[in-house]
């Protein structure tokens, strides 16, 4: 499923992320610029991708938008601070959904032929031992029967499969920088009003956790049991469920950072985090869904009927009437038998 543009976004943004990166530790280890002034330079990659696809996908009324829309707030005298995120939610948004659809053409396929055969191998690899904890997958059940709704054909926005990714990412994104911001050592060297940018800048990385899983979802991507079938995409959630949302720890960095602090920072922080996270969140869901989602599901149901026209563990039927009048072989229609 990956394509020549799927290289060159992936590339393009994990070079300019350490280019970037690079930068900004200099920039704080020379003391040139403060950790929340100088970490907008780590969401630059963004942008860059972000107006490669507006370019590539031929979206011009979009980008003109995207451009004309700052240009008049610059000329509105409206702080620089606003143009900011105004510039990364039209731009840097379109970046990460990029990025996360890159993600998930290199890794969708990738981890179906790994949970295939996850749980009859001797030997698993590194990629096995990080698929088989990443979806929490059981080690008493035959992994070989993965199957998805291969018959499906995207006709519109699924408005139900949008709301729940919202959802999930935002409770991820919350926990996670209240974690971050609520401890001592970010709160005491980030000063109230650089509050905002300092979880901005941050928070655009939230969409990178959760939609790259989202097709195992669209596609209900399982693995068949004679009991209950197994969702990958539960596993996914379950997994990072546990690791992002222990709710005794953050009400811990809550207390904590209530003590040293003052009220003010830390309610700034925490309303920071919920209003950024949830708009970052909603605008990023939207345009994968509006945008992204229906060529990534079309394409990977028509890869599948291609290498996969029957189960792996596939049986043939047959009628026993037949059976005890004579001998003979089951017929199968040669419809289901795939291009190749």
């Amino acid at each position: 499923m990956i394509r020549s543009v799927d290289k060159v976004m992936l590339y393009t943004f994990l070079g300019t992320l350490m280019l970037c990166a690079a930068a900004f530790f200099v920039l704080l280890y020379t003391d040139a610029m403060e950790m929340a002034a100088a970490l907008p330079i780590i969401s630059i990659p963004f942008l860059i991708v972000g107006l490669a696809t507006y370019v590539h996908e031929r979206m011009w009324k979009a980008l003109l938008v995207a451009i004309a829309v700052p240009a008049l707030l610059f000329f509105l005298n409206i702080p620089l601070i606003a143009l900011f995120f105004v510039a990364f939610l039209l731009v840097g948004c379109v970046g990460v959904v990029s990025v996360a659809v890159t993600l998930q053409r290199y890794v969708f396929f990738a981890v179906i032929s790994s949970v295939e055969y996850i749980n009859i191998k001797e030997k698993l690899s590194l990629w096995d031992r990080l698929v088989l904890f990443a979806f929490n997958i059981p080690p008493n059940i035959d992994t070989r029967k993965v199957t998805m709704d291969y018959n499906m054909k995207r006709s519109g926005i699924p408005f139900r499969e949008m709301m729940e990714t919202m959802f999930f990412a935002f409770l991820v994104g919350v926990s996670l920088w209240i974690y971050l911001s609520m401890n001592p050592a970010f709160m005491n060297d980030i000063k109230l009003y650089e509050a905002p940018i300092f979880v901005f800048s941050l928070v655009m990385f939230i969409p990178l956790l959760v939609l790259p899983w989202t097709p195992f979802k669209s596609l209900n991507v399982r693995i068949s049991t004679s009991y209950r079938d197994f969702s990958l995409y539960g596993g996914a959630v379950e997994t990072l469920r546990r690791m992002a949302i222990p709710v005794f720890a953050v009400a811990v960095f809550i207390l904590v950072a209530m003590k040293d602090i003052h009220y003010n920072v830390v309610l700034l922080f925490i309303g920071a985090s919920v209003v950024f996270n949830m708009i970052v969140v909603a605008a990023s869901c939207i345009i994968f869904y509006l945008f992204f989602e229906s060529a990534f599901v079309d394409d990977a149901v028509t890869k599948w009927k291609v290498f996969r026209p029957i189960p792996i563990t596939a049986e043939l039927e047959h009628d026993e009437k037949e059976e005890k009048e004579g001998p003979g072989a089951p017929e199968r229609d040669t419809s289901d038998l795939g291009d190749i």
